[in-house]
């Protein structure tokens, strides 16, 4: 991680690209002017999926959710660069690249603070993949298998104490042999424990049973049962 500070605004960057990365990456019309912006990740808005020089990455805009978002879109209270939410989700998947965990790398990271408050962006790496987890389910397309292997994914990061914050059939990206976990905003790294680990999966069972409307405990029993042995693997 290489950190440029100009007044009030930081750059982050991974060491490879530290000389290149400018402001500019976080907006989209830079792209959009020279036709590199390929358009919306996954139907949100505030990521875009653009073509750079390196490969495909995205680029995405950190707002706010809950109750909070009807008065502060996307302004978070300044505690100092190492608390932002950009800097402690970058060092995150680093630390997550570096265990060889599959989920994006990330490229670069943009904090911009004025007054008391600041806004944030993060480039990442994007995921080559087929479908997320959520439309596998509600296209009745999820084989057995694939759900052995998203247990035995979720496995691998909890062995390594890492804590996904919202960790939902949405943010688990399938491909034909592997499976990734991405947006880690708000996660961190915790002692390895089985009550936060078991929480993390009954919020994966209320995900999954939300989208398909059927429960984990009958209709997807079998599907569910295969991915939790996995996962005890």
């Amino acid at each position: 991680m290489h950190i440029t500070r100009e007044k009030n605004q930081w750059l982050i960057a991974s060491d490879n690209i530290k000389e290149e990365v400018t402001a500019q990456w976080f907006q989209q019309e830079y792209w959009l002017n020279q036709g590199r912006l390929l358009g919306a990740s996954s139907g949100r808005g505030s990521a875009w999926v653009i073509k750079s020089e390196w490969g495909k990455w995205i680029l995405r805009h950190y707002y706010r959710g809950g109750l909070y978002a009807n008065f502060i879109k996307d302004s978070y209270l300044w505690a100092g660069l190492a608390r932002t939410r950009v800097y402690q989700e970058f060092k995150l998947l680093e630390k997550i690249h570096d265990l060889g965990l599959p989920s994006p790398k990330p490229i670069a990271a943009l904090i911009q603070k004025k007054g008391l408050y600041y806004k944030n962006d993060l480039i990442m790496q994007h995921i080559d993949h087929q479908k997320t987890m959520a439309k596998s389910l509600i296209e009745n397309d999820l084989p057995l298998n694939l759900w052995q292997q998203i247990g035995r994914t979720i496995s691998q990061y909890h062995h390594n104490g890492i804590y996904h914050s919202d960790l939902n059939a949405h943010n688990i990206l399938l491909s034909s042999d592997q499976v990734f976990i991405i947006d880690f905003d708000k996660g961190c790294i915790k002692n390895i424990n089985s009550k936060w680990q078991q929480k993390n999966m009954i919020r994966l069972k209320r995900s999954i049973e939300k989208i398909t409307q059927k429960s984990c405990d009958h209709t997807l029993k079998p599907q569910w049962q295969a991915l939790m042995d996995a996962y005890r693997e």
